[in-house]
């Protein structure tokens, strides 16, 4: 087993790229912590300083290559990563250039996917690349075409048994590059291997997630703007990178500073002064070797209250200068703060007081609950803050009361800052679909300027129909602009599954679209506020907890997948907040609490799927293909083999586990021919479609396939084609499943195309919670209407009603099949007959 590294640094470009100087340090200091023995213990670390595109990329393609399976492999890149207006990703080398249109030449840059391509040819299953990027300023000003603010680094580079590590994927901080002797997120990720801090569970190794886990925090304590990312399966997590000493008196001592320091807030107590002097005395330790330390540990907090302090002085000058702004000081103001790495509510909080110190220049403005108001929110609101601490959230409460507005255009103002992952229309969450009519609206609507919103977004709708977002986003403008109105949530995976989040969305703005222009819910309209969960389960547990905290809020829609949905519905448990689940078939959501409800019944999907099976395609040794870490396929794929081997079927003993790293879709299909299979069962996660139909590739027609209502994507027929031809699934809802239901051409007309059973159960879902908030003006009295045994309203896929258990009350199911659409190369999901 071989540790090798390659670790570059682009200090030095062409004009229109911005220098940086710290790359140069920051490769010294990687390759020093690696070449230890005593920490990293690589065999060889090569270094490259300002290559030229060719000798950056050969350098590249020479670390994986030759390499073997149990060999660890990192590359590391300090220098500035550009993104193009197709959102592709590119690494700049010295000589990389832009034309005199200010285009990027590509052919002197190393592009991402050429990375990806080297690394996915290795035989090494351990990589680790780190990347410490500069994207903003990358260019000289006005040269990028387009820029969404996003960098897609988890499809561009990640990878089985490989882990990726940014300093973030925001192209819109650099964060005091320039003058620096070594980066911030360089900085942190060295200081943990070097101190052995990063070694989270003291157990003598240091983990890539350790790694992250520690730089993150310190990068977010010095610039919380920052956001360090790492995108890993299972494998790339624990892949160890360093050694960490054990029982070492500085690290022990260490440790303690940072606990006494998380619970004073960036401070150390006096009880925590009191406990520090003790563990001094009794592991020996002198006071220059303890002040050193509690150096080191408070510097990103010192570093992070003197970018608050830098900035209040700067804004203190300027508005005695000039009150109110200017639109360049502002603009100056904003570049200040963006290079500080500062997010808008630390901002805030030094405005606010500032902005009070100074006389009207005008008539007072009526009291319309403006920025005294917002700062007032900001502190009340406070879930979690730790000055100079690790991520500081911010959630600002709504004043139920109706809002007064002054004049036709404006509105209240209300923000969400909860790692930009929640938006009233302010911000616009799904990146790949803008242009700069729906941008402007945002801005419009942030600005509490509703009439130019609504007339922004309405303009970017004429242009893209197929966007969800801007509709939910226009409707909140007019309900923020009416002033009198209801607000629910619904939390989808923007940043990891667009195209499901995309279907969701569509769902509940056809929903709020619907009741809001035909007067509202008992003359108050629907307002929706957005957020982004990732199928995440620490942030869809974050956002759930923020979620119940906002009184306004009566009610959400979602989560999507079982690692985000059942981990939220234990909070919104707690919480009493009702949450309609509309496309996890997760088996532990059933009976969890009165305020978690479902659209879907898993019972009814398995009995249908299992039931065509065994009776109509005489199925009865069947492979299970399942993602065995997505909980919600693997309980459906159970459910299946229960039911199958219940009316005497045979389950077929070949293992086909999409989660396995040494997944190998020919081996699979051997396997399950030479043991008699005649039958595939797919139930990939949704990530793992892409697997699901290599094996459907691999298969080439010779087994039937059958899927669960995972597959119901247009990812499945745009790659699978003929592949999956033939291929048999349950769902919930087909386009012409209800004659007569009046949703999908009204879908249609609003889309313009088909939508996915997933619009179908989220429109539902939002449809039982407009009906119930009509009978309901608490969350405590919408748990009880939903539950009435009166209740029901129709909907996309039938009449909805809901058990006591809050599952659907016998919500039918049909089956669809993949078939050719005729004389097209096109595949299409048609309606088998009852």
């Amino acid at each position: 087993m071989a540790k090798v590294a390659l670790l570059i640094g682009v200090s030095e470009y062409e004009p229109g790229l911005t220098p940086l100087p710290a790359a140069t340090n920051d490769v010294e200091a990687m390759r020093q912590v690696l070449h230890n023995p005593e920490i990293g213990g690589f065999d060889e670390v090569k270094v490259l300083i300002n290559p030229q595109q060719h000798e950056m990329a050969v350098a590249i393609e020479t670390l994986f290559d030759g390499r073997q399976r149990d060999d660890l492999i990192l590359l590391f890149f300090s220098g500035h990563g550009i993104k193009d207006e197709n959102g592709k990703l590119y690494f700049a080398t010295c000589n990389t250039c832009k034309t005199d249109r200010g285009v990027l030449v590509k052919a002197t840059t190393v592009p991402a996917n050429f990375v990806h391509e080297v690394m996915s040819n290795s035989r090494s299953k351990r990589e680790v690349v780190i990347l410490d990027c500069c994207f903003s300023g990358a260019f000289a000003e006005g040269l990028l075409a387009r820029d969404d603010g996003f960098v897609d680094v988890r499809n561009q580079l990640g990878g089985e048994g490989r882990a990726v590590l940014t300093s973030s994927t925001s192209t819109q901080y650099s964060f005091e590059q320039q003058g620096a002797d070594i980066s911030t997120y360089t900085r942190y990720i060295v200081e943990g291997l070097k101190t052995g801090a990063a070694d989270r569970d003291e157990d003598g190794w240091i983990s890539v997630d350790e790694l992250h886990e520690y730089a993150g925090k310190k990068v977010q304590e010095a610039a919380p703007a920052m956001k360090p990312e790492i995108y890993a399966i299972k494998e790339g997590y624990k892949i160890y990178l360093a050694k960490a000493p054990v029982d070492d008196p500085n690290l022990q001592y260490r440790r303690e500073v940072e606990h006494w320091v998380k619970r004073g807030n960036g401070e150390i107590s006096f009880i925590g002064r009191a406990a520090l002097d003790g563990l001094q005395d009794r592991l020996q330790l002198t006071p220059e070797q303890t002040a050193a330390i509690e150096t080191e540990v408070l510097a990103p907090i010192e570093v992070y209250k003197k970018k608050l302090h830098r900035y209040e002085q700067a804004y203190r000058n300027e508005i005695e200068r000039n009150f109110p702004l200017s639109d360049q000081a502002r603009a100056d103001l904003n570049r200040l703060q963006q290079m500080s790495g500062l997010r808008d509510e630390d901002i805030a909080l030094i405005e606010a007081p500032i902005n009070t110190e100074q006389p009207p220049t005008s008539a007072p403005p009526p009291p319309d609950k403006n920025f005294l108001y917002y700062l007032r929110q900001y502190i009340f609101g406070v879930i979690g803050l730790v000055i100079g601490g690790t991520v500081v959230y911010f959630f600002l409460h709504r004043d139920p009361s109706p809002v007064t507005q002054p004049t036709e255009n404006s509105c209240a103002k209300e923000t969400y800052s909860l790692n930009d992952n929640v938006s009233l229309g302010e911000e616009i969450l799904e990146k790949q679909d803008t242009n700069p009519d729906k941008e402007a609206g945002a801005q419009a609507f942030a600005k509490g300027d509703c009439q130019t919103a609504i007339e922004k977004f309405n303009l970017y709708r004429k242009a893209n129909l197929t966007d969800p977002e801007a509709l939910i986003y226009l409707n909140n403008a007019k309900a923020r602009q009416k002033g009198d109105r209801l607000k629910i949530a619904v939390s989808v995976p923007i940043g990891t599954t667009i195209n499901n989040a995309k279907e969701m969305l569509r769902g509940v703005a056809q929903a709020q679209d619907e009741v809001n222009n035909s007067g509202g819910i008992n003359g108050k309209l629907l307002e929706v506020a957005i957020a982004n969960d990732d199928n995440d389960t620490d942030e869809a547990q974050n956002i759930a907890k923020h979620f119940v905290q906002d009184r306004s809020i009566l009610a959400v829609v979602g989560h999507n997948a079982s690692e985000a949905a059942v981990p939220a519905a234990y909070v919104y448990k707690s919480g009493k907040l009702v949450m309609i689940s509309p496309t996890s078939f997760d088996q532990r959501l059933s009976g969890l609490s009165n305020y978690i409800f479902r659209i879907v019944s898993t019972n009814n999907l398995v009995k249908s799927l299992s039931n065509y099976k065994i009776n109509s395609a005489a199925t009865s040794n069947v492979v299970i293909c399942v993602d065995a870490e997505s909980p919600d396929n693997k309980w459906f794929a159970d459910e299946y083999a229960k039911a199958i081997e219940q009316t005497n079927g045979k389950i077929n003993p070949t293992n086909c586990n999409f989660s396995d790293s040494s997944f190998d879709s020919n081996v699979i299909l051997s396997q399950a021919i030479k043991s008699g299979a005649n039958g595939l069962f797919l139930a990939p996660h949704i990530s793992k479609i892409n697997k699901a139909l290599e094996l459907a590739r691999a298969n080439q027609g010779r087994l039937p396939l059958f899927s669960s209502p995972t597959m119901y994507t247009q990812q499945t027929l745009a790659e699978g084609k003929a592949d999956i031809n033939g291929m048999i699934l349950a769902a919930p809802w087909h386009p012409q499943a209800i004659p007569d239901n009046p949703f999908g051409q009204k879908a249609q007309a609003l889309w313009g195309g088909r939508v996915n059973w997933r619009t179908a159960t989220t429109y539902d879902g939002t449809l039982a919670l407009i009906a119930g908030l009509k009978q309901a003006s608490t969350r405590e009295e919408l748990q009880k209407v939903l539950h009435s045994s009166n209740f029901s309203v129709e909907g996309a896929t039938g009449k909805i009603q809901f058990e006591q258990s809050g599952d659907r009350i016998n919500n039918r199911i049909f089956l669809v099949k993949v078939q050719q659409k005729a004389g097209t190369n096109e595949y299409e999901f048609v309606l088998l007959p009852n």
